[in-house]
């Protein structure tokens, strides 16, 4: 009698071992698909890969592009306030989580505008529609730049296309004149 009861014991406790991984099991595999499910989308916003981005170069007071080629140079400077505008019409914008540091840019019809982008928060680009121009979406610490022509005059929106960064209020203002 004492050897059934052993017995039948260790086939209880071999049925509730496979129950037990069992549901380990499942609870990991739908904890793993609410993991996905409400994933918010800066979280795959920073998932960016590597081939994706322009490469650009810190030295020192002067940024360079992939070819070399001097982008910025100490000699560029900035007026303090928020419509930004530099000699060459070279501009240094910062975007940061749903905001770019720089919300008015001013130049004249037919200026050649050179914008010089850096993510500082976030995953972020800079685009204005009316002149096609856009810049590749950049993660923190990572810089990129596009230049294009202003040839109609008017007041124009530049936003970040990443997500709904733009509904948020990620823009800015580039005024023609």
């Amino acid at each position: 009698m004492v050897w059934v009861c052993y017995t039948t014991s260790i086939k209880i406790n071999c049925i509730l071992m496979k129950k037990f991984w069992s549901i380990v099991v499942i609870v990991l595999v739908i904890g793993g698909i609410f993991y996905v499910v409400n994933k918010s989308p800066t979280d795959s916003d920073d998932q960016m890969m590597e081939d994706d981005s322009v490469m650009m170069e810190d030295h020192g007071d002067s940024m360079m592009d992939e070819n070399n080629d001097e982008i910025m140079g100490e000699g560029d400077n900035m007026m303090k306030d928020d419509s930004m505008m530099t000699e060459g019409q070279t501009f240094n914008v910062k975007g940061v989580n749903f905001a770019f540091d720089v919300t008015e840019i001013k130049v004249k019809k037919g200026d050649t505008v050179t914008i010089n982008f850096e993510a500082t928060e976030g995953f972020h680009d800079w685009v204005v529609d009316e002149f096609s121009a856009k810049t590749q979406q950049v993660r923190p610490g990572t810089k990129t730049s596009v230049t294009f022509t202003a040839d109609k005059e008017g007041t124009f929106e530049y936003y970040c296309s990443v997500g709904s960064h733009r509904q948020m209020g990620m823009v800015g203002k580039l005024i023609v004149e």
